[in-house]
């Protein structure tokens, strides 16, 4: 195992919108697993988002631009294949400018969670096992997850209300080392980076990945899937879309991640009540 003086182990790169009621639940979960540090491109630009993004910006545990700049322009909106929107340009921004600042960095959604699997509550082990002269990218292998039955939001955490999922994992999103990552600029791909030219390296390939995968908690239920799903205006937003994408997602019971949900209630409750009494001194 490869050691160096990068300032973080494991980062996150997320562009979110309409997301508000999910931030921390994924926040506090990733946190507990081992994530380091979170570079957040905020296309919500709401108070709201700031709000809740504010005690974890002031911690240092997450860096936040306004990528707001970018509505009403060309690169906002559903685009073609190989065609940059303002997504792939936060990814872009983020290789040039962090990409030295951290051993391993991901393409990440507020609707993905990073799951070890086998029992483990840490993804940082079998990571340092990996040699990083070596890897250059591990392909995740994505499990798409479906409504569970709900029409209508739970009263619950994403993580405790959606447990059935696909059979198969019909997806992959990629976790770069950052000795072998490029300034990204000729990537448009919300799953994969762009690395650098003539350094040799392999990557890890879905199928053979052990004991990591991603959670996808797209669909939801249909009141949420109508809430959220328009952020590209690409994205159907009616019921039969809503069953379309949700068909097989419910096909195998899933409650691995019930071991973390009394933390992160626990988590969640600190940080409200932290929230209130910094309200209270002010």
């Amino acid at each position: 195992m490869n050691k160096d003086d990068r300032k973080y182990f494991l980062v996150f790169v997320t562009n979110f919108k309409n997301e508000n009621p999910y931030l921390r639940e994924w926040l506090e979960y990733h946190l507990l697993v081992g994530i380091d540090h979170f570079y957040l491109y905020d296309q919500d630009g709401s108070d709201v988002a700031k709000s809740i993004l504010g005690p974890y910006e002031d911690s240092g545990l997450i860096t936040r631009h306004q990528w707001t700049k970018y509505d009403g322009t060309k690169y906002d909106g559903p685009t073609r294949f190989y065609q940059t929107n303002k997504n792939h340009l936060a990814f872009t921004h983020c290789a040039q400018h962090y990409g030295n600042q951290a051993c391993w960095m991901m393409k990440i959604d507020v609707d993905e969670f990073l799951y070890p699997c086998g029992g483990d509550h840490s993804l940082v082990p079998r990571l340092k096992s990996l040699d990083r002269n070596e890897i250059k990218g591990i392909r995740i292998p994505r499990f798409n997850f479906g409504n569970n039955g709900h029409l209508t939001r739970p009263d619950k955490l994403v993580m405790e209300s959606y447990t059935r999922r696909e059979a198969t994992a019909s997806n992959y999103k990629e976790m770069a080392n950052s000795k072998f990552l490029s300034n990204n600029k000729f990537c448009n791909s919300a799953h994969r980076w762009h690395y650098k030219l003539f350094r040799p390296g392999r990557f890890i390939r879905a199928e053979d990945v052990n004991g990591l995968r991603i959670n996808h908690y797209y669909t939801k239920s249909l009141e949420e899937y109508q809430m959220r799903q328009n952020v590209s205006r690409g994205r159907g937003r009616d019921k039969a879309r809503f069953l379309e994408r949700n068909q097989g997602c419910n096909a195998v019971d899933d409650t691995g991640m019930l071991r973390f949900v009394p933390e992160i209630k626990q988590a969640l409750l600190n940080q409200r009540r932290n929230q209130t009494l910094s309200v209270n001194m002010e």
